[in-house]
């Protein structure tokens, strides 16, 4: 056992640009996306016919205290050749008691734009209107909400607000973690095409130390590839992954073991290494895409596509990893994942040494 499993780590000496492949992989895509998705807030251009320029600033002064958008005054002939050219969707001319919105093209985010402008519009009309019987009426309103009798605090689902960078890191690391794995279990196709399977057989060495040198590798090969990319982004990344990393790191061990055993399945019912260059791909992708990995799964619906979703050790991968990440939960809120990652992974090992044994034979 000893001799197969150094075995392969001397032969993943001599090529490890598979393994270097897919972490490098998992830090671009990860790092890119994750910059990607902070995005500043939207600019909105402000302008104004009827309105002294003072009065105007005093609006956009408002307006920018929500920062859900980033109003911008400038002259209107300017304003209307940033919307005619494209370069905004829209513009907002201010007028005394309402607003008007210029439009240049569609833009998903006029909605917000115009229930905040019509939201803000409407609390100051009112205290306007309540001025006119209190005068002093926002003083008495600043000086309550300073020294409010009632503070309420809201809180999220997101758990810790990084859920969409870490649901990005799990899912990329799960994915790029299938590939490597996979592949590092091709010489296994290749020592029983090439005869040399069935020549270590009739050594001393025993088919279980076999099993266990090749799998073990790969085990351990895509446990270190999770744990350090886990490391990496909590280290240098700044990602926060919590205060249980330990459970992080179990989950990865389970997860790794569950694709390992996926992946001897695979290779048990195929009979030459260059199938694999097709297969693979085609699996990883596939549970990457129903199992969450690419998009959370609560936005998917279709209910065939949930139900695949439920037999993919990459969907308990990432419900648990979320779990204890993002909602702070703790082994035992896991445990069910678990188990069908250990679960999915003792049937698939089973019934693959099945198979391989049941072609040697033959």
């Amino acid at each position: 056992m000893k001799a197969v499993f150094l075995l392969q780590w001397r032969r993943f000496y001599r090529q490890p640009l598979l393994v270097l492949a897919m972490f490098g992989l998992t830090v671009i895509f990860v790092s890119v996306s994750a910059a990607g998705g902070q995005d500043e807030p939207a600019i909105v251009p402000v302008y104004t016919e009827s309105m002294e320029q003072e009065q105007a600033l005093d609006w956009v002064e408002r307006l920018n205290s929500e920062q859900q958008f980033t109003f911008e005054w400038m002259p209107e002939p300017e304003a209307r050749s940033y919307v005619a050219e494209g370069d905004v969707p829209q513009a907002v001319e201010l007028m005394e008691t309402d607003y008007r919105l210029l439009v240049g093209r569609e833009d998903p985010a006029r909605l917000a734009l115009d229930s905040l402008l019509r939201r803000v519009y409407s609390e100051e009309l009112r205290l306007e209107d309540a001025a006119q019987e209190v005068p002093d009426i926002r003083e008495l309103m600043d000086s309550a909400l300073s020294d409010p009798a009632l503070e309420i605090s809201a809180g999220s689902l997101q758990g810790n607000g990084d859920g969409d960078e870490l649901q990005l890191l799990f899912g990329m690391t799960l994915f790029f973690v299938i590939y490597t794995i996979m592949f590092s279990l091709v010489r296994i196709v290749d020592e029983k095409r090439t005869g040399t399977w069935n020549r270590m057989i009739m050594s001393p060495v025993r088919k279980w130390q076999m099993y266990f040198g090749h799998l073990g590798f790969s085990f351990l090969i895509g446990f270190s590839q999770i744990a350090l990319i886990f490391l990496l982004f909590w280290y240098a990344f700044g990602f926060e992954l919590g205060d249980r990393f330990w459970l992080l790191i179990v989950i990865a061990a389970c997860y790794t073991f569950a694709i390992v055993a996926l992946g001897l399945l695979i290779i048990s019912l195929i009979s030459k290494p260059q199938q694999l260059s097709a297969v693979i791909p085609i699996v990883a992708t596939g549970m990457a895409m129903v199992g969450g990995a690419f998009w959370p799964i609560e936005l998917v619906t279709n209910e065939i596509l949930l139900a695949a979703a439920k037999a993919l050790p990459i969907t308990y991968g990432l419900e648990a990893l979320t779990s204890v990440a993002v909602y702070g939960n703790g082994l035992q809120s896991v445990m069910m994942p678990l188990a069908m990652l250990l679960g999915f992974g003792g049937i698939c090992m089973a019934i693959a040494i099945r198979l391989l044994e049941w072609r040697s034979a033959s």
